[in-house]
Parts: C-alpha cells; structure tokens; sequence
C-alpha cells in the first residue's frame, strides 16, 4: 500500500463506498423477499426536513468525487437524486469508485498544498488548505451521508448491523489461539 495521504483517502472513500454498495445489495435481496420493491426507498427519510433516501446516497457519492476531480484540477458534475431509481443509485454508486480509482489514483500529495475555495451560497465561500478541505469538508459530510443511508435503511427493516456498516475492517479480524 502506498503511504501517501492521497492513497489513504482514497482508500478510505473506496472501501467505505464499497460497504455502501454492499448494503444497497443487502437491501434490495432482503425487501424482495419480504415482498417489497427497493423503489419504496426512493421516499424515505428519517424526518420531515430531511432529504430522501436517494439524496444520501448521491450526496454520499459527491464527497469522492469532488475529492477526485480536485485531484486532477478538473471540474466535478453534480447528478440530480431525483433522476435515479434504485438500479440508478447502484450505477452511479459504481461510477463513483471508478473516477475515484482513475482520477485520485495518479495523484501525488502535492496537491494537498492547493487551496480550495468552497461556494456556501449567498455570496458566502469558504477557503481550506488541501488538508483541511479534505480532513473538515469531504470526509465529515462523507461520513454524515452514508450515516444517514445506513440508518434509513434501518428505519425501514433492512436487518443490517454496526458489523455491516464496519465491513471494511472484517479483512483485518484475527481469531486468537487458544492457550
């Protein structure tokens, strides 16, 4: 494994990003065999104000992508949640880990020294070192939104668990010999 920070975010938005596309599978195999179609979760969200089911998984999928269009100091483009259905989200979930293994991949840590400014609305933006754009932008609202997936699909009788969410960690699980 390469040692670089670009690596290690890469790694970390891939493997995370695999475990969400492991838990849409496990969704959709385990609504179909309670009679339910995966396009119910198109509209469920955890509260009134909050956005849908589609939109977290988008959303989710926006914070490595950023990160690897950044990478390559190439514009990203947005795709619209409303436009996708299940089979939509799954795609784009797959098109998201390719960028990011084409796009972040060939990328030295140099580039974390660029600054990136951040459009906020309203005329307001924010600037952050590389670093920082990364470490206090990407990967909170990263974690919010795949937070927010996973506990949607709780909240609609998906049997997954914290070992489910934790996924990426199970490669690394050893099993002690007994004395």
């Amino acid at each position: 494994m390469n040692n670089s920070s670009i690596a290690r975010f890469t790694e970390i938005f891939t493997t995370r990003l695999q475990v969400l596309a492991r838990l849409l599978d496990v969704s959709e195999a385990q609504l179909r065999d309670k009679g339910r179609d995966p396009q119910a979760l198109l509209t469920a969200r955890l509260a009134d104000d909050m956005v849908p089911f589609p939109h977290q998984i988008v959303y989710c999928c926006n914070q490595p992508n950023q990160f690897a269009a950044w990478c390559v100091d190439a514009a990203w483009s947005q795709t619209d949640p409303a436009t996708l259905d299940f089979a939509g989200l799954k795609s784009h979930l797959g098109e998201t880990l390719r960028y990011l293994a084409e796009s972040a991949g060939k990328t030295e840590d140099r580039v974390l020294e660029r600054e990136k400014r951040i459009e906020l609305g309203g005329g307001r933006y924010l600037t952050l070192p590389g670093a920082l754009f990364v470490d206090d932008w990407l990967l909170p609202n990263f974690y919010f939104h795949l937070v927010t997936a996973y506990d949607i699909l709780r909240h609609e009788g998906v049997q997954i668990g914290k070992a489910d969410y934790m996924a990426h960690l199970a490669g690394r699980v050893r099993t002690a010999k007994a004395s």
